[in-house]
């Protein structure tokens, strides 16, 4: 029962995250937010395979919790920190380290005696993770940003309206 509630209050949070995010946050951050969710996604069947993290329920509890913690809480609150950054390396890193702590050290510790789930990492392994996710992060929309970005508007800027025609 009390997973249940968990689960339905993660959901609630994350549609409300979902509602206040500034609208042009979606568009600008989206695929540094789809590179963040694919990494954790590999990560997460890391630790499964290696069993470092257990879910009690079996594999439909662990793809529910899986899908509810990832698509809910961690890809809006990636929104929400370049959005509250606006992408400058300081803030970002300030953020997170505050964020990353407050999720490896007090939440996993509340999820593990709730026996939300176990993870055989130590809370510090957690947040070392976790802020490297983060770093790895700013640096992949750094590149998106100078690299990608520039190739996608020449390449705009190099058709006429009459290559439509």
């Amino acid at each position: 029962m009390i997973k249940n509630s968990i689960r339905v209050f993660i959901v609630l949070c994350s549609i409300v995250a979902a509602v206040l995010l500034p609208k042009k946050s979606y568009i600008k951050y989206l695929p540094v937010t789809l590179f963040s969710t694919s990494v954790l996604l590999f990560e997460i069947f890391y630790f499964t395979v290696h069993k470092l993290w257990k879910v009690k329920g079996g594999v439909g509890a662990m793809v529910c919790d899986t899908c509810i913690l990832i698509l809910g809480p961690y890809f809006f609150a990636n929104y929400w920190v370049f959005s509250l950054s606006k992408g400058k390396l300081i803030p970002y890193t300030l953020i997170n380290l505050v964020a990353d702590w407050i999720y490896a050290f007090p939440l996993v510790s509340l999820l593990r005696k709730l026996h939300f789930f176990k993870l055989k990492v130590s809370s510090a392994s957690f947040f070392t993770l976790i802020f490297s996710n983060a770093l790895m992060n700013f640096i992949f929309h750094k590149f998106y940003e100078k690299c990608i970005i520039p190739k996608q508007s020449t390449s705009d800027q190099e058709l006429s309206p009459a290559d439509f025609l």
